[in-house]
């Protein structure tokens, strides 16, 4: 991935330094864009390929800390930017270390003032994240404080203050993230059990339960941070998990010989019993700017408010979010930002995608029009009102407007990418090909580029071509669950459902909630025989998505293939309110009904998807098979002979047209049949052929017979 950070044909990021910790990376970069040297983090790969929440944990910590907002003594979160799939948190870099690589030096061990202000420093941070609904920080400790230049504390690394409290929502849409001025990190804390943390720093209660603790934690893990900026080392001494725990549950402090008034902190901060340290930190720092006052004669630093955000703080906020997939967050931030500054076309931009991720696509395009009065020759508001005009289902339009995008700046491999899009959903397959190649030739290594190429051209039907693009995607993007599920659709339909199988569960390691993953999973297994796991997949994919026609159309065939048509029929009526042109589930719900012994009915049913679909062979089929039963089987044969004539290949309807013209006495036309659906793998034609073949004896007895008589 260091390599790898493109944006259209340049670098956006130079990348300085690579840092990997016990659960992520951080990368040092000069940021073109924001002309700005950032800290860059995220999770590392191989570990989400072990365990897929880690993802969702990075999400938390990376919500917690958008929400900050900006204050002197916290790491400001500048933005969050998904690439390749992946988000990635940017900090403001701070050059100057961290708080480890003061401690046991005369910078500390000889200037209490310079204690006492980073202690202060750190109160006036820890007070504001509380005030911004962080419940505890639960990872306090000197790697997580950087230190300015100008010996200013920051608190860092906000990792596991959410992590335990919210499930990550739905992904968002990308966000463009506007310029501003600017200048990281603890990278992984240890966690077993429901203990978690830095065990050196851990309060007593967060061994035993990290979710249910409150500031009072951070209080404690600050006492002994406290403790090892006066004394050099650490109040206790434990190699393992285990013996900390003894021994911040068990043990005192050891005595040390610095200022009386700290001492008493200090001990009333490591209290093994929370209700007897400092309530908050502001109580704390009241303390500590008193020890300042009487140990310099100099009033302490006054507290540290927030930093009002700027409308581009907001805008940028909302983007964070929105990456994130915080669409309503986001929308607020965007207003907010629209208050401060009506003229701000960015926000106008990302106000529109925020409502478009909400379903709300007409106030969306009026946001993005309102973008490009401000300024004509804005791309990103021009592709967003392409998205906004696809969502309303004017994909026409919007490809006009994709183009104009592309006239400001014909290398946006997005534009090119959301333009195929639109002409895929025109009925215009070819050309949206040439877009997405185009917009490979921009980027090779965009992945939903190669996604959306493999999409057109499984529809082209060209599928072991599409196979190769997703698995290029996937190459690039492991996450994207699109692309998984579609490598399964391709499996299945060359013959290799096992393959498939473990292309769905794939897709659903990363996104649980992905109904089309669960019903196309239903289907591999019902390839493979495993028809009560297939109705299991079935029933799951419209409980995440009670709309979703396919789902209960599938759910609805496992049904008949378990032998139950009475539940098969709820399914497909429930798939045709959704979707009543849904030709296939006009078929299937004919079949249930004919299985019922409801023929008419079911001959109703065919001709309903015979005239959405008049190409559909096993509509014309079926059909037949109900007329037959109906006790009129030469409209029956006419209706094989229409399959066939769709799909000379049919073997069900030379089966039926075999039974056909056999109830009609036409026995070698009939034989013929059953021998053609044989060769087709028909599993009933062996039978029909040995019963025809008896027939056509018997037949041939009558007629020598009458013969001689004559």
């Amino acid at each position: 991935m260091a390599n790898e950070w493109l944006d259209g044909a340049r670098k956006r990021w130079e990348i300085y330094k690579v840092l990997h910790g016990g659960m992520g990376d951080v990368y040092i970069v000069y940021d073109h864009e924001h002309h700005a040297a950032l800290a860059a983090k995220t999770f590392q790969d191989e570990l989400f390929k072990r365990n897929p929440m880690v993802a969702e944990r990075f999400t938390q910590e990376a919500l917690a800390w958008t929400r900050l907002d900006r204050h002197e003594n916290i790491a400001w979160a500048r933005f969050v930017e998904n690439i390749q799939g992946k988000p990635f948190l940017f900090l403001e870099y701070v050059s100057g270390g961290d708080l480890s690589s003061w401690i046991g030096t005369p910078r500390l061990s000889e200037d209490l003032p310079q204690v006492l202000r980073f202690a202060i420093q750190f109160c006036d941070g820890m007070s504001h994240a509380l005030s911004k609904g962080i419940q505890a920080h639960r990872d306090i400790k000197p790697a997580n404080c950087l230190i300015t230049e100008d010996q200013i504390l920051k608190v860092t690394d906000f990792g596991l203050a959410k992590v335990f409290d919210e499930a990550r929502p739905p992904g968002g849409a990308g966000r463009e993230v506007a310029a501003a001025n600017v200048p990281g990190l603890s990278i992984g804390a240890t966690r077993t059990g429901t203990g978690a943390g830095t065990p050196p720093y851990m309060a007593p209660e967060q061994f035993d339960d990290a979710k249910h603790v409150d500031v009072r934690a951070d209080v404690y893990s600050f006492g002994v941070m406290l403790y090892e900026m006066l004394a050099g080392r650490r109040p206790f001494q434990g190699r393992t998990w285990k013996e900390l725990e003894r021994l911040h549950k068990t043990q005192p402090p050891p005595l040390v010989t610095f200022h009386s008034s700290l001492i008493t902190v200090v001990q009333t901060c490591l209290a093994k019993n929370p209700a007897v340290r400092y309530a908050n930190f502001a109580v704390l720092r009241a303390r500590l700017a008193e020890i300042y006052k009487s140990s310099t004669g100099e009033a302490a630093p006054r507290p540290r408010a927030g930093i009002d955000l700027d409308a581009m703080d907001y805008s940028n906020k909302g983007a964070s979010l929105g990456n994130l997939g915080r669409p309503a967050e986001a929308l607020t931030c965007y207003e907010r930002a629209l208050e401060i500054n009506p003229r701000l076309t960015t926000a106008w931009a990302n106000k529109g995608a925020a409502l478009a991720d909400l379903g709300r696509h007409a106030e969306a395009l009026a946001c993005h029009e309102r973008a490009l009065e401000i300024n004509p020759r804005y791309p990103d508001a021009w592709s967003n009102k392409g998205n906004a005009l696809v969502g309303l289902g004017r994909p026409g339009e919007a490809v006009a407007c994709y183009d104009r995008a592309l006239e400001i700046n014909p290398r946006l491999a997005a534009v090119w990418s959301n333009k195929g899009n639109a002409l895929a959903g025109s009925g215009r397959p070819a050309e949206a090909l040439t877009c997405y190649e185009r917009a490979l030739e921009i980027n090779p290594r965009y992945a939903e580029a190669w996604y959306n190429k493999g999409a057109v051209l499984h529809d082209l039907g060209r599928p072991a071509e599409a196979l190769t693009c997703f698995e290029r995607a996937l190459e690039i993007n492991p996450r994207l669950a699109e692309a998984w599920c579609n490598k399964g659709v391709v499996l299945g339909e060359l013959g290799s459902p096992a393959e498939a199988l473990t292309c769905y569960d794939r897709a659903l390691e990363i996104n649980p909630r992905y109904p089309e993953a669960s019903s196309n999973k239903g289907i591999a297994l019902a390839q493979l025989g495993r028809h009560a796991e297939a109705l299991t997949c079935y029933e799951r994919a419209p409980e995440i998505s009670p709309r979703l026609a396919v789902a209960w159309y599938n759910k609805g065939a496992a049904l008949a293939e378990l032998g139950r048509p009475a539940e098969a029929l709820t399914c497909y009526e429930r798939a045709l309110e959704i979707n009543p042109h849904y030709a296939d589930a006009w078929t299937n719900k004919g079949e249930a009904l004919r299985k019922l012994d409801r023929c008419a009915e079911a001959l109703t049913c065919y001709e309903r998807a015979l005239e959405i679909d008049p190409r559909d062979a096993m509509a014309w089929s079926n059909r037949g098979v109900a007329l037959r039963k109906l006790g009129r089987p030469a409209e029956g044969l006419t209706c094989y002979e229409r399959a066939l004539e769709i799909n000379p290949s049919y073997g069900n309807a030379w089966f039926n047209k075999g039974a056909a013209l056999h109830s009609t006495g036409r026995f070698q036309e009939a034989l013929a049949c059953f021998e053609q659906a044989q060769r087709l793998g028909h599993p009933q034609a062996a039978q029909a052929i040995a019963v025809c073949r008896q027939s056509l004896g018997a037949s041939r007895s009558g007629w020598w017979s009458r013969w001689r008589r004559l």
